[in-house]
């Protein structure tokens, strides 16, 4: 009989690679074609152009193949639900579908956002700060934690906003994702979840 393949060739983890790639393909396809633009002074020089996109494309390369199994936590009207779920079984493009809809790299964004930079002393933590100009735009704000010496990103925060529904997004590389819903309602009870991935090992 044929023993069953083991760590990065087994027929679960090749699953979950399909399922991962075809993921972040497709929504590197969309963004990137939108950010494609020929003038020299749109060219991807500095922190206002940073990409989620290509932020998350190279943590689906370090990470790929490792068995994460994750505790799913949803928070709505003082219920909480939670359930464990493997990587690989994960619809990965539902779960990241709002931090690529909040991808700031496009060149039509430069000069829409003030751009601040900081050093926290007692968390020993740069912190990079995206505030957006026009309350028009859907990024509202996007921060990036940081480590001051090897620049490596500890954590990311988003806050969006269209037609009164405000999403606040959250990740720590291999830790956490957060993504919390608030919506107003001018007729029933607002709406406000709170969705956590936590990845367990």
């Amino acid at each position: 009989m044929k023993k069953k393949g083991k760590g990065y060739f087994s027929a679960e983890y090749q699953k979950m690679a399909v399922r991962f790639l075809g993921a972040f393909f497709l929504m590197s396809v969309l963004i990137s074609c939108r950010g494609k633009n020929d003038n020299p002074e749109h060219e991807n020089n500095g922190p206002t152009y940073f990409s989620v996109t290509d932020f998350a494309n190279d943590q689906f390369r370090t990470y790929w193949g490792q068995p994460f199994t994750l505790l799913k936590i949803v928070s709505s009207k003082g219920a909480v639900d939670s359930s464990y779920q493997a990587a690989r079984d994960l619809d990965w493009a539902k779960v990241l579908q709002p931090f690529f809809r909040a991808d700031i790299s496009d060149p039509k964004f430069l000069g829409k956002y003030s751009y601040s930079e900081l050093m926290e002393e007692a968390t020993d933590t740069r912190v990079h700060y995206y505030e957006a100009k026009d309350n028009d735009l859907f990024v509202r704000a996007l921060q990036i934690s940081t480590d001051p010496l090897t620049s490596r990103i500890r954590n990311i925060y988003i806050e969006t906003e269209k037609n009164g529904k405000v999403q606040k997004l959250y990740y720590a590389p291999i830790k956490l994702i957060q993504i919390q819903e608030f919506e107003k309602s001018m007729l029933g009870s607002d709406k406000n979840i709170k969705t956590e991935y936590r990845f367990l090992y």
